[in-house]
């Protein structure tokens, strides 16, 4: 009996053939991503179709946008599972490249790639509290200064430094947390010193490694595009109707704009004399 495919697979060929290098570029943090998938999904079906009253429409639906040109992005009657099914192949994929480093065989270029993934995103996990304060500030600040790193050991090893040092006052709540094991913040320490001692040796993740995160980046890019095709449709369609549009949203999005707007708004208030 043949194995019955996994998500994965029903997306790997697709994925595989999207262009671009596979550099991952998100406006939110991937667990923020997958949760919101499942919103836009839901929303894709509630709204799909137009409420009709007595032969009117009252409601538009978002099939009303659909185009007659297919490509990989046209928003379709399908389009929500298809981003129920990309989020299940995005986790399977991100495990997949978690398995291909293996930290007994890895070198501590790959292995100080995974720790630094498993802090990272248990720090945005952590401070993801609907409330914006240093923590978040400080970890956007960490962000934007790691942003443009090159994929040397010495970028490595300070990225792991700081992130580390981050973390360390949050020791106790992250461990854990997600699965999180707190040992990695010490092997983070270990890791950098270890490549700051080998740097000069050629750095960079081995092939298999390499492959399973360049499939996992372009299958998020994937579920990424088609999130934001329903987003589009919705802004569109329901123009007439911004408490319907705004369900589709990003919650994550609109805290940070608000919380960026009191900031501002706070910076800006008169010092009292």
């Amino acid at each position: 009996m043949p194995k019955a495919k996994t998500d994965l697979d029903l997306w790997m060929n697709e994925a595989l053939a999207a262009p671009g290098n596979g550099e991952l570029s998100l406006s939110v943090p991937l667990h923020v991503l997958f949760g919101e998938a499942v919103d836009v999904a839901r929303f894709h079906k509630t709204y799909w179709k137009p409420e009709v009253k007595d032969g009117k429409v009252v409601r538009r639906g978002l099939e009303m946008a659909a185009s007659k040109k297919k490509n990989a992005n046209t928003l379709t009657a399908k389009t929500g599972e298809e981003i129920l099914s990309l989020q299940r192949a995005a986790v399977e994929a991100g495990t997949r490249y978690l398995l291909a480093v293996d930290p007994k065989k890895a070198s501590p270029f790959e292995r100080g790639q995974v720790v630094l993934d498993e802090i990272t995103a248990t720090l945005e996990w952590l401070f993801d509290d609907g409330v914006e304060d240093e923590n978040d500030a400080r970890l956007a600040k960490l962000g934007q200064a790691h942003a443009d790193d090159p994929a040397t050991a010495d970028a490595l090893a300070l990225a792991l430094d700081d992130y580390a040092a981050l973390a360390a006052p949050h020791r106790e709540a992250m461990d854990g947390l997600g699965g999180f094991d707190a040992a990695m913040l010490d092997e983070a320490k270990e890791l950098a010193a270890a490549l700051r001692a080998h740097a000069t040796q050629s750095a960079g993740l081995g092939e298999k490694a390499r492959d399973a995160l360049l499939l996992r980046n372009k299958v998020i890019g994937l579920l990424n595009a088609r999130i934001s095709t329903v987003r589009a449709a919705a802004r569109f369609v329901f123009r007439d109707r911004p408490d319907i549009a705004r369900e589709s949203t990003s919650a994550y999005e609109r805290r940070r704009r608000a919380e960026a707007k009191r900031r501002a708004k706070k910076a800006d208030a008169p010092v009292p004399l």
